[in-house]
């Protein structure tokens, strides 16, 4: 093939023939874009903590704890090539109406992970495993005489 034939792409020749879309047709699929379930726990956990009324992503018990150390504690999903599902475990400020709260943060996973991705998320499963009640400040004990 000639050099006038050749379009440079990326600092290596590619076939014009190849490269260049024609008006009217469809760009072809070059290869498939796999994203791990992970990403998408990282993903959905960041959109999370976004919300009001969020006190705790994942388990407030010690069982718990330990998987909060990672990155997406709390958050779990599965994707597919078009399709992913989430599902996430939250604590709740006390207060802060559940049913409210669950329609947010769900609308707020969707939006995020669709938009990162391009998968359709098909659903959101909230987990509420507690509430969180504020400890008054500093109790005083009374001493007993």
């Amino acid at each position: 093939m000639e050099a006038a034939d050749k379009e440079f792409k990326g600092g290596r020749p590619i076939s014009a023939a190849t490269s260049v879309q024609q008006p009217g047709e469809a760009l072809k699929e070059l290869g498939k874009t796999y994203i791990s379930d992970e990403v998408v726990s990282v993903i959905a956990r960041l959109a999370a903590e976004q919300i009001e009324g969020v006190y705790q992503i994942g388990e407030s018990s010690l069982r718990g704890m330990f998987a909060r150390f990672g990155r997406h504690g709390g958050v779990e999903s599965e994707v597919g090539l078009k399709e992913a599902a989430v599902d996430v475990e939250i604590v709740v400020e006390f207060g802060y109406p559940i049913k409210h709260l669950a329609e947010s943060l769900r609308r707020q996973i969707i939006e995020s992970v669709e938009y990162m991705t391009g998968r359709r998320v098909v659903e959101v499963n909230v987990h509420v495993v507690d509430v969180h009640i504020p400890k008054f400040e500093k109790r005083t004990k009374r001493k007993l005489e």
